[in-house]
């Protein structure tokens, strides 16, 4: 009997363990996360390895384009565009294609669980190599692809208008220091958000935005190409809006300095490359928190809107048939 008691307290025990440790797990983010927009690739064999001259071979430049990250890639709010390669030379009078098709985004479900996003193929052919040349010969094709994509991240703030102010002598949370923003999958990314009091019931709120993904650059969203030479004015500009939050009841719009053609919470800025090569830019902005006497905490969203540039290339050999 004292076996039998023992054994059930041992169970009781672990069931307990068990029960802990699933609670404690719990829990998660508001995004599925990563650095990419479009995952981009040419299909297998599309291009070939190798073709002939002479027009004695017919192939395809293909593309698979993925949305891996969280932002919809609308229809004609893109394109693929081949270079490298004379389109006369391979029977063809264009080598650019607008994206024709959306492209929904990744998703997170409310269980946790993901939702893949889209894909769309372009296709450029039959083409085929016209002239005869002597010997073999090697060219590069070059597929640029430039989409309009947007970022957005949220962080938890705490509000209160006066250092000093506690509630039952209890922290409900602290408003200096570093708020952990969460971002969408995007390749642009509020890598650091930090709150502090500004003075006159007012809290100051600076973001890093950065340029986090491997593509080649990023455009204002304006832009209808994606033209990635240094006298573009156009690039490195991002659209931001920081969106007003409620308190109190009432609406409050942050304002924000450093932004242009637009208004106090929503405008363009243009990131700057640090010392490591890293492209961002720390936007500063303060929100009104004199009307409220109360400590609590606040979500504020933040969105940021660009055109994207990034390429897959492959090498393609050109060979010599004899007549």
């Amino acid at each position: 009997m004292e076996k039998y008691s023992i054994g059930l307290l041992l169970i009781g025990l672990l069931l307990f363990v068990v029960g802990c440790s699933t609670t404690s797990t719990t829990g998660g983010t508001a995004f599925i996360g990563g650095t990419q927009g479009l995952k981009t690739d040419f299909m297998p064999g599309n291009p070939p390895d190798a073709i002939f001259d002479g027009g004695q071979s017919q192939f395809s430049i293909v593309l698979r384009l993925e949305n891996v990250g969280e932002s919809l890639v609308d229809t004609g709010a893109g394109y693929v565009q081949i270079n490298g390669l004379d389109p006369g030379t391979y029977g063809t009078s264009s080598f650019k294609q607008d994206i024709s098709t959306a492209i929904e985004p990744a998703k997170k479900n409310f269980d946790g669980s993901t939702l893949n996003g889209g894909i769309i193929t372009v296709e450029f052919g039959p083409l085929q190599y016209g002239p005869v040349i002597t010997g073999n010969l090697q060219e590069t094709v070059w597929a640029d692809i430039c989409y309009k994509y947007t970022s957005t991240a949220t962080a938890q703030l705490c509000i209160k208008k006066d250092p000093q102010l506690l509630l039952s002598d209890k922290k409900i949370c602290e408003v200096e220091g570093e708020k952990s923003p969460q971002n969408s999958g995007a390749p642009i990314q509020v890598t650091s958000l930090k709150e502090n009091f500004a003075g006159n019931g007012k809290i100051g709120l600076t973001y890093t935005i950065t340029h986090v993904g491997s593509g080649d650059n990023f455009f204002d969203d304006r832009a209808t190409v994606c033209n990635d030479v240094e006298s573009n004015n156009q690039r490195g500009v991002v659209h931001v809006v920081i969106k007003p939050v409620t308190l109190g009841g009432s609406t409050v719009t942050p304002v924000c300095s450093g932004l242009s053609e637009g208004n106090g919470n929503e405008g363009y800025l243009r990131l700057f490359k640090d010392n490591s090569g890293k492209e961002e830019y720390p936007l500063y902005c303060t929100l009104d928190a004199s009307s409220t006497d109360s400590i609590f905490q606040v979500p504020i969203d933040a969105t940021f809107t660009y055109m994207y540039l990034q390429h897959v290339q492959k090498a393609i050999t050109i060979r010599h048939i004899a007549q």
